[in-house]
């Protein structure tokens, strides 16, 4: 691929732009709907608050009876379907597996209940037959105004309802109904009368089968008495205070603690985001925003009863929320509930609701926002990218064919053209005509060079080498191919020498062309000691450098090839159970850089010759681990010293357990 290729190629990563902001629109989406959560809980519990001040009309504590508010009084005749909806969710009693229904209503005053109760074992019989036969019946105990009042409630067969007291005598009011069977069973629908006031009642349903075997279910304690439960319906009186404390575009409602709603006021606010955003956008954001969400609210405003896990979590006293889709848009239900307590006991619980239109709006402006920017922030960056690589190519074609050109067929080095553009394509045209001009000196030195030392080392060295070659046929004795081994080592020790002493000069031009920057010696000492641990395994390598940087004005390649050879050195002078101590610190003037290894001392004599050329302590064991060493190593340390206005020192530890070579450096000017 080309350049201009690749750059084309790399532009394509501001794709991570949009990926990146619909990532924060999520996240955006996410807290706006916590901080939903969390305001909506405080209204919640303030509202609580406030109803809890006031609690007349709240259902007790206990178990109560819910009476819903009929519009008018239905037909007694035992058929629930005039009760408009009330009958939908009754009390049931008789679990694991309910057999008894029961719903009571007020109309006018008067209470209403109508009784279901499943029976595939008819035994009937009248109210007023004797209390130790056996058959189907009802037993009612009611306190009102008139006091406690208890009712047996039997019919041998459909028709009016059979009322009597718990003696089989007539009872002291009259309380009309009607007896229907039913496939499977019976229903029975009553009134009591107006004046009676009923505030508690209580159910026993007694059902007999063909076997005599009796089963009962309904208020009963654990005596198996009957016990009334106080009764309790809508709060008409608590509307107004609600419709006054609700928040504007919310829906509140009131339930006691088995969810029936006992009073209920405000509207959710109309969902803005029908008419504000597009339908697509709306699809994308049902698709991909509400993922987490997978209920939906398809419970009516008007419902009875509040049949909700937040609203359970609330009458066990735990706060709840819960996010529901809206079936008939893209925004989503929240819903609150906190638990209703007076006095340290639960009543109820306070259910609060409200839309996150507002939420939609501003994920739609932020991802509108969003595409916008993408789209032109791609479009520049794609165009500049595409001018620079083009101003990019061309420059380099030019170096490129500046550099092919260099040398002429008879190697002699042509001209290169510099350019004053100070980026990195500048400093590399300027870095190749400097390395060609260097190429140029060092191929005239080669040229004046090659001549003597052909005439000076490479015939002897090749005679010798001829030489030894032709003694390796011929019949030695022992002593005579030890002399032959040792003369080879020279030959090889000349060798070396003259490969090394090309390494040096080659240092040495590199020292006369260095250019000096600004650099932190602590970050360049700390990465060359990563790659030193390897190199003096399995000995020990310390590091002590300051906490702060140390910056300092040097060639760092020249300082990296002077701490290898310190390090080369203490390699070879350390054991393998040694330890090598790199440190580093601030001085009068520059910086202060010590290396110092566990092993043999320094030679007083040898102290003020170490960094001269040519001079060397290793003895034969020392130089088994590579090539022969000759003496160069220190003699490079001083000339990067010397380069950078400093100076080299060696000396033996004060523990007489080593040597440390120092370096004191004031920086290149």
């Amino acid at each position: 691929m080309s350049l201009r290729a690749k750059l084309l190629l790399v532009a394509l990563s501001i794709l991570a732009l949009p990926w990146a902001g619909w990532q924060f629109v999520r996240q955006m989406e996410t807290l706006l709907r916590q901080g939903q959560e969390q305001a909506l809980l405080a209204s919640a519990d303030a509202l609580a608050r406030g109803i809890a001040v006031r609690p007349g009309g709240l259902p007790a504590a206990g178990e109560s009876w819910f009476v819903h508010p009929l519009d008018f009084a239905p037909r007694l005749d035992g058929d629930a379907s005039d009760w408009r909806g009330a009958t939908a969710v009754p009390l049931v009693f008789g679990g694991p597996k309910p057999w008894v229904r029961v719903v009571a209503g007020r109309a006018s005053e008067r209470l209403h209940l109508w009784i279901s109760v499943d029976d595939a074992s008819p035994q009937r019989g009248d109210a007023h037959w004797p209390a130790d036969l056996a058959f189907d019946r009802l037993h009612l105990r009611v306190l009102g105004r008139g006091g406690e009042l208890a009712l047996r409630l039997a019919n041998a067969g459909p028709g009016e309802l059979r009322v009597a007291g718990e003696d089989g005598l007539p009872p002291p009011v009259r309380v009309e109904g009607a007896w229907r069977e039913r496939e499977g069973g019976y229903d029975v629908e009553l009134a009591l009368p107006q004046d009676f006031s009923v505030r508690a009642i209580g159910l026993r349903v007694q059902d007999v089968d063909a076997g005599g075997a009796i089963r009962s279910a309904g208020t009963l304690d654990g005596a198996g008495l009957v016990r009334p439960a106080p009764l309790h319906g809508v709060l008409a009186s608590l509307e107004p205070v609600l419709q006054a404390l609700a928040p504007e575009g919310m829906r509140v409602r009131v339930a006691d603690r088995d969810g029936w709603v006992l009073a209920r006021a405000g509207e959710l606010r109309a969902d803005q985001s029908e008419e504000d955003i597009l339908p697509w956008r709306r699809g994308i954001y049902r698709a991909l925003l509400f993922r987490d969400v997978t209920a939906t609210a398809n419970e009516p405003p008007t419902a009875r009863r509040l049949l909700r896990a937040e609203v359970a979590r609330a009458v066990a006293g735990a706060p709840a929320v819960a996010w529901r889709r809206d079936p008939a848009g893209a925004r989503l239900l929240l819903s609150a509930a906190v638990p209703l307590e007076v006095a340290g006991q639960v009543r109820g619980a306070v259910l609060i609701e409200r839309s996150n239109s507002e939420v939609l709006l501003l994920t739609d402006q932020a991802f509108s926002g969003l595409l916008g920017v993408s789209l032109v922030a791609f479009l520049a960056s794609g165009g500049i990218i595409l001018l620079f690589a083009t101003r990019l190519g061309q420059r380099i074609r030019r170096l490129r064919d500046a550099a092919e050109h260099a040398l002429d067929r008879e190697g002699r080095v042509t001209p290169f053209p510099r350019t004053s553009a100070r980026d990195e394509i500048g400093d590399l045209s300027r870095s190749f005509a400097r390395l060609l001009d260097q190429v140029a000196a060092y191929t005239d030195y080669l040229r004046s060079l090659s001549g003597k030392l052909s005439h000076e080392l490479n015939t002897p060295l090749a005679i010798v080498r001829t030489s030894l070659d032709n003694l390796d046929d011929a019949r030695l004795d022992p002593q005579a191919r030890v002399v032959v081994a040792r003369a080879r080592d020279g030959v090889e020790r000349m060798g070396h020498l003259v490969r090394t002493m090309s390494e040096v000069t080659r240092i040495e031009h590199a020292i006369e062309a260095a250019e000096a920057e600004d650099l932190d010696l602590r970050a360049l000492l700390q990465g060359c000691a990563d790659a030193y641990e390897a190199l003096l395994a399995p000995r020990s390598l310390r590091l002590d450098l300051p906490p702060g940087p140390l910056p300092l004005r040097a060639a760092p390649d020249l300082l990296v090839q002077a701490l290898d050879k310190l390090v080369d050195n203490a390699r070879g002078f350390t054991s393998e159970r040694g330890w090598v101590r790199l440190s580093a610190t601030r001085e009068q003037g520059g910086v202060r850089i010590a290396l110092a290894n566990q092993g043999p001392l320094l030679p007083e004599a040898m102290r003020g010759r170490l960094f001269d050329s040519l001079v060397s302590l290793r003895d034969s064991s020392q130089r088994a681990e590579g090539a022969a060493h000759l003496g160069f190593g220190l003699y490079v340390v001083r000339l990067v010293a010397d380069l950078h206005r400093g100076h080299a020192e060696a000396h033996n530890l004060p523990a007489g357990d080593g040597v440390e070579f120092v370096l004191h450096l004031r920086g290149m000017p």
